[in-house]
């Protein structure tokens, strides 16, 4: 019996290691802001491999999205849509993040006048 367990153990080990080891193609699902689907995630993606100056404009503005500052975010993704140097992909990201952060700002609340 102790033989048989120990046969059963040796090939399940590698089976489990080699499940254990597949890297996930899958991006996060899309973000939930005020109401409006934001797919951060998949922005994120398109510029993973991108130059440092271009990959710290995109996350410029995901910390802009992450405090609530929609038109900053906005200006950011503007001045990135004016890249030349974006890919195909990188420009369809930046195209869709723009209509969905304008989607955000419109249904964000607003800021309420301070007390005079």
């Amino acid at each position: 019996m102790k033989l048989a367990t120990l046969v059963v153990a040796l090939i399940a080990a590698p089976l489990l290691l080699v499940a254990g080891c597949g890297k996930s193609d899958k991006t996060p699902p899309p973000l939930q802001m005020e109401g409006v689907q934001v797919d951060l995630p998949k922005f994120n993606a398109a510029f993973e491999e991108a130059p440092m100056e271009t990959k710290r404009a995109a996350t410029e503005v995901g910390f802009n999205l992450r405090y609530n500052k929609y038109e900053q975010a906005l200006m950011s993704l503007d001045k990135l849509s004016t890249d030349t140097a974006l890919t195909e992909p990188q420009k369809k990201a930046v195209a869709e993040l723009i209509e969905q952060v304008k989607k955000l700002n419109n249904a964000a609340p607003a800021a309420e006048a301070p007390a005079q």
